[in-house]
Order: structure tokens, then sequence, then C-alpha cells
């Protein structure tokens, strides 16, 4: 029985781009996955503006980052922090444009988590 086979086309038109990226990252990582319902939510994310789905991709991405780095050690957090500068201190040429805005969006998630810890 797959997750999606409830799922109708008005229902995947009323998604968020980073509900319809969860739900397509969920499909593909299942044994096997229902074929309807991915060709579906794929046909939708062609329909939308790829920089907002983008967006919507960077926002999922962060989020599943967020609820690891809550669990960590404030030393391995200032680590992150100096992994994704040093990643973002590259010139703009030699990386991946995608990348950047996550590494971006994932360093202030970070630090907004390490200035918490230490107002508590």
């Amino acid at each position: 029985m797959s997750l999606f086979s409830k799922f109708s086309e008005a229902n995947v038109r009323k998604m968020t781009n980073k509900k319809l990226y969860e739900r397509l990252t969920r499909l593909n990582n299942e044994k096997s996955p229902d074929l309807k319902a991915l060709t579906l939510i794929q046909a939708e994310i062609a329909k939308r503006n790829p920089a907002e789905y983008e967006l919507g991709k960077i926002e999922a991405e962060v989020e599943k980052s967020y609820r690891h780095a809550v669990i960590e050690t404030t030393d391995i957090l200032y680590l992150e922090i100096k992994y994704n500068k040093d990643y973002l201190a590259k010139p703009e040429s030699e990386t991946d444009p995608y990348e950047r805005k996550l590494r971006s969006a994932k360093l202030d998630m970070i630090q907004k988590e390490l200035s918490r810890r230490t107002n508590e």
C-alpha cells in the first residue's frame, strides 16, 4: 500500500513547494514507490516557478538540518559554522549556486540556534 495513492491532482496542486519536495523525496526513498503519485508530483513541480520551488526545497532541507542541530553539542555547531563559512568564502564561480543558498540558510539557522542557547 502506497502512502500517496490517496492524493488527487487537486490535492497535489494545493501543496506548498516545501511539501512537494518532502513528498517527492519520501516517494523516491520507498522500495516500490507509487508511480502514479510520483508522476503526479513531478508534473506539478514542472508547472511551478523553479525559483519558488528551489526556495521550498531549501526550506525543507534547513528544517531537516534544524532537527539535527537541536540535539548536537555546541562544539559541533561551531564546527558547522566554520564549515559553511569556508564554503561561502570560496569564489562564486567555484561553487554551485543552489549549494551556496542552502549553506547560507543553514548558517543562519545554526547561528540562531547558538544564540538561543547562549541566551538561556
